[in-house]
């Protein structure tokens, strides 16, 4: 029985690791193109995360797997994905974060669902602060006390002793950083440490028969710090500093996939180029934290940001109601007119910035507890994305005993990958999946 590792990294460039890889850097990468198979994987249309992936996973196009972004749920998902597949046929599978996952299955031998989620569980149970690290990530609230809580869960994890410190010592700077820009490298970090390191450990304790990691940081990051070769900047470093971490991370796992017989895959959704400056617009987000204070919300309410938006929900202890927070919300005005738009539920509203004050900072907001501040109070202005995706420089990247060493292979469509994981174990592939299976990546 072939068994196969699968890193599903968003926003993993090609342009990037050939600079990295030219400057020395990134040698696992460099080992495993010198030694296995590798493209570009190329989407088309709208490149849009969950759809990709989702089409990586199913070998099917957007119409017939029905996932088409951030906002999905389960039940708009009309087709297996390729850990369903395989678990059917009894293969044993573990699944780590990937985005068309909403609920733990307790039938894998591991599964930790979408990190967007606003509240998960996981299976086994134990790993339940995993959801509790997304949840804090996506409200940027990696307290130094949290990151305190979640040490000694790792501890019992066996985590490595360094890489705990060095969670520690990212964990107090980040509590003296405010600004988007200053804070998401730091939280990016924290996080891709901890959930490189937990997959590891996972995968050395289950040897599962297929298993899949999926992390988003090179998605956020390249978006935010992505620079052109050489540019120099306060930030330059950040993304190299993010793929030596990843790099390190797959040094391990290709050890322990060649001497557990495995086969490794790595694949992106997208690459990044960097983005016009004439054509890059500044950026607003809500300074949620600050404004739950200001509101006296603070112990009622917590907010998950979402792309744009920011969904808001009551906090299990609270005694107010989601309305009485909506009501607080809209009564909040700028120069006069609403500073949101809402839309409401019975258990979360989704709030987006009424954006029409430009880059006035200055303007006047008046709380609905009569309070007066200036805008950049409440709304963080952020610099504009210099990176923007590209499909040009989508990875593919596959080694194992099977596999073509030093092998360029091109026209490489996300609906190929599960048919061409399914072909290498031996299993049949349905009809009405839309990919090819990428026979000249294999000796056989």
């Amino acid at each position: 029985m072939e068994k196969v590792i699968f890193l599903a990294l968003d926003g993993l460039s090609w342009n990037l690791i050939e600079e990295l890889i030219e400057n020395n850097k990134c040698k696992n990468l460099k080992e495993l193109i010198d030694n296995g198979s590798s493209g570009v994987l190329r989407a088309e249309d709208f490149l849009s995360s969950p759809k990709i992936f989702c089409s990586i996973f199913t070998g099917k196009k957007v119409e017939k797997h029905g996932i088409k972004d951030f906002y999905s749920k389960e039940e708009d998902l009309c087709s297996d994905q390729i850990w369903d597949i395989l678990h059917l046929k009894g293969f044993k599978v573990g699944v780590y974060r990937p985005l068309s996952v909403w609920s733990a299955k307790k039938f894998y031998d591991f599964c930790i669902p979408n990190p967007l989620l606003l509240e998960k569980e996981t299976y086994p149970k134990n790993l339940s602060f995993i959801g509790e690290l997304d949840k804090r990530a996506r409200s940027e609230k990696y307290s130094f006390k949290f990151l305190i809580q979640i040490f000694w869960k790792l501890i019992k994890f066996n985590f490595p002793l360094k890489n705990l410190l060095h969670i520690i010592k990212r964990g107090i700077i980040l509590t003296f950083r405010k600004g988007l820009e200053e804070r998401m490298y730091l939280l990016k970090e924290i996080e891709l440490i901890i959930h490189t390191n937990l997959y590891y450990k996972l995968l050395r304790k289950y040897k599962s028969h297929f298993t899949v990691f999926f992390d988003y940081s090179f998605d956020t990051l390249s978006h935010i710090y992505w620079r052109s070769k050489g540019e120099k900047s306060n930030y330059s470093e950040v993304l190299p500093n993010a793929y030596e971490i990843v790099d390190k991370f797959i040094g391990k796992v290709k050890k322990f996939a060649e001497k557990n017989n495995y086969y490794l895959f790595i694949c992106s959704d997208h690459g990044f180029d960097k983005i016009d400056k004439k054509y890059r617009d500044d950026f607003r987000t809500i300074n949620v934290l600050y404004l739950l204070r200001e509101l006296n919300f603070y112990y009622d309410v917590y907010g998950i940001y979402m792309t744009q938006s920011v969904i808001f929900k009551m906090r299990p202890d609270s005694s107010r109601s989601i309305k009485d927070f909506e009501r607080t919300m809209e009564n909040i005005t700028c120069d006069g007119k609403p500073l949101f738009i809402i839309k409401s539920s019975s258990k979360k509203l989704m709030v987006r910035i009424n954006d029409f004050f430009g880059n006035n900072k200055n303007f006047k907001v008046i709380l609905s507890n009569g309070k007066k501040l200036t805008l950049d109070k409440i709304i963080d202005f952020n610099p504009g994305h210099s990176g923007g995706h590209n499909d040009n420089f989508g990875v593919f990247i596959c080694k194992g005993p099977k596999i073509k060493k030093c092998n360029k292979i091109k026209d490489i469509s996300p609906y190929d990958i599960t048919p061409t994981i399914l072909y290498l174990i031996g299993e049949p592939i349905p009809s009405e999946m839309d990919g090819i299976v990428l026979k000249d990546i294999f000796n056989i």
